[in-house]
């Protein structure tokens, strides 16, 4: 019998660990939202992909502009609506994750997590893919919403909603008088 050494089991027994004493639930809603629906004209839709095998009892939440707007947790996805203008989206590991963006009417954004876990110290990497990487990552992984949250963050609404950053939405009601 080949004996695991100490240090895997570890950061084994740490990832469940930490998944285990965390107040982030997650859930499959019962109509998932679709990846390549359009969102609204007015309206952009960013979805956020995690295919990994690594730390999958890690929950990493996600906050656009400050607002929270969702979760992944092992290979899992949610979408959400975004205002036009600039997006700074942040993902919270061991380490924070930005991603930026400026979101059109109309657009369809996809964000995949890249993960990492070196010695129990799990990071990601955030990526901006193509639909047809989009199309493999929907296949790759479960449709999630967030249906509990820490008291310090509020649960998002059913369609989760980031605004533009402030500036940006000085400068669009300008554009649209």
């Amino acid at each position: 019998m080949r004996h695991q050494p100490l240090s895997v089991l570890l950061i084994v027994f740490a990832s469940f660990a930490a998944g285990g004493c965390t107040s982030w639930r997650l859930s499959e809603p019962e109509q998932p939202r679709d990846a390549f629906d359009p969102s609204p004209p007015e309206l952009a839709q960013i979805c956020v992909f995690r295919r990994s095998l690594l730390a999958q009892a890690v929950t990493f939440p996600v906050h656009d502009n400050g607002v929270l707007v969702g979760a992944t947790r092992g290979r899992s996805h949610f979408c959400y609506h975004a205002a036009p203008g600039r997006h700074v989206i942040a993902i919270k590991a061991d380490k924070l994750e930005r991603a930026e963006i400026v979101a059109e009417p109309g657009g369809r954004y996809y964000l995949e997590q890249e993960v990492y876990n070196t010695f129990g110290h799990v990071t990601c990497r955030a990526v901006w893919v193509a639909d047809s990487v989009a199309a493999e990552l929907v296949e790759a992984s479960t449709y999630r919403v967030l249906v509990g949250v820490p008291g310090s963050e509020r649960l998002p609404g059913e369609v989760p909603f980031a605004p533009a950053e402030e500036g940006d939405r000085a400068r669009s009601s300008v554009a649209r008088r």
